[in-house]
């Protein structure tokens, strides 16, 4: 974050928050970078309708996006059956967050930021918890309570007293 502006941390923790969200699917790692992309394609795009003098409006924008949602869900449905929509659409918004609040001076630098900054989340960020997490239960195993038989015998033997008298 040192070299780069300070939102590209914050793109890579909503990157990695969505993968470790997900479960941490390794065998997916391919289709949800992919889907990064694609997020970002869908957020230029929105951008630049925006700037559409008669979609600028309310209910125009509002259908506008409607309209990239459905062909979002559309594509993953059919001929994109690979895709994550889930990242897709995280990624779309991150991108919309960030362009909406900081000036961009060079597109396709803003562009290479933010997708390396979301891999880098997955990959440094996710990967390496990951490993430290390994390396945590290699040094501090889970203990595992004694079986301990007494306490299930005290538990049967304080029941209530039967009616002994008949």
């Amino acid at each position: 974050m040192t070299g780069f502006s300070l939102w590209m941390g914050a793109a890579a923790f909503i990157a990695v928050s969505y993968f470790f969200g997900a479960g941490f699917p390794k065998d997916k790692i391919w289709n949800i970078l992919l889907s990064f992309c694609l997020g970002l394609i869908w957020g230029l795009m929105a951008f630049s309708l925006l700037h559409v003098s008669w979609i600028s409006g309310l209910v125009a924008s509002s259908v506008m996006f409607g309209i990239l949602t459905f062909l979002a869900l559309f594509l993953q449905g059919t001929i994109l059956p690979f895709t994550e929509v889930p990242a897709w659409l995280i990624t779309w918004g991150t991108t919309m967050l960030i362009i909406s609040n900081i000036t961009i001076k060079s597109w396709p630098m803003f562009c290479f930021e933010l997708l390396a900054s979301m891999f880098m989340g997955i990959f440094v960020i996710g990967y390496a918890s990951d490993y430290f997490n390994k390396v945590m239960f290699k040094l501090f195993p889970e203990k595992k309570p004694k079986d301990d038989d007494s306490q299930d015998h005290d538990a049967a033997d304080k029941g209530e007293p039967g009616n002994e008298l008949g």
